[in-house]
């Protein structure tokens, strides 16, 4: 059972403080502001920087993201990069994520959420972050389930919907992040996780992701018009080529 001491309480109090108080300031993101510098950047340094929009977002079947790169990925903000080196290659499967087994076991099994595997996920949160999803001890757990639930039931009802067309929402940012692999493998590394597991489990066609990083393999391929057409980077628009 996860631990709720004084130190984890203090740490996810103080960890939800700042996810509050960043909320308005990620929706007002100056995007145009950020384009200006990351062409400024490319022009210094093309090989670390991406020749495409850095801030759009493609639509790819939830299919292709098969596996995670969430614990090694870096936690500051790579939009725009490419990097070389064997980062792309430690990575975990996807399914085996204890959110995507809940949702499985929910949707095809039909276990209720509180007995699934969200628990585990819920607490791993806590034991890493000290907050889970907004709440800071076990005790949110069942208003998780709940949350969870209304969001499967939106997307298997309603269809899925950009996170700026959603009351609040915020543009780009908060939609499933995924870094791009050396051979064009789409690797999650964060947000979305619960819509990302429910669009497999619906069997969706398509859902937005936000690209952070791309490996600077890959990146030469795509420079080059090397990448199939049925790949989502193919499309994916060039701000500063």
């Amino acid at each position: 059972m996860t631990e709720n001491t004084p130190w984890k309480r203090l740490r996810g109090v103080a960890a939800l403080s700042v996810q509050r108080a960043g909320a308005p300031l990620r929706q007002r993101v100056p995007f145009g502001l950020l384009r200006r510098g990351h062409r400024l950047l490319r022009r210094a340094a093309p090989r670390h920087w991406t020749s495409a929009d850095p801030f759009s977002v493609v639509a790819v079947d939830p299919s292709r993201i098969t596996h995670s790169i969430l614990e090694t990925a870096p936690k500051h903000p790579q939009w725009g990069r490419t990097v070389g080196g064997r980062w792309d290659v430690d990575t975990a499967p996807f399914a085996d994520r204890p959110v995507a087994v809940a949702v499985r076991q929910h949707v095809d099994e039909g276990v209720p959420w509180a007995e699934t595997e969200l628990r585990t996920a819920f607490r791993r949160q806590l034991d890493r972050f000290g907050t889970a999803w907004g709440h800071t001890s076990m005790d949110g757990f069942e208003t998780r389930c709940r949350t969870v639930r209304r969001l499967y039931e939106s997307i298997r009802d309603d269809g899925y919907r950009r996170q700026e067309e959603l009351p609040g929402g915020v543009p780009v940012l908060d939609e499933i992040n995924v870094d791009i692999g050396r051979n064009g493998e789409l690797l999650w590394r964060g947000y979305g996780q619960h819509r990302l597991a429910i669009a497999k489990t619906l069997h969706l066609d398509a859902v937005p992701v936000f690209v952070h990083r791309r490996h600077r393999e890959w990146e030469r391929k795509r420079r080059r018009g090397d990448v199939a057409a049925t790949h989502p980077d193919a499309g994916h628009r060039s701000r500063c080529s």
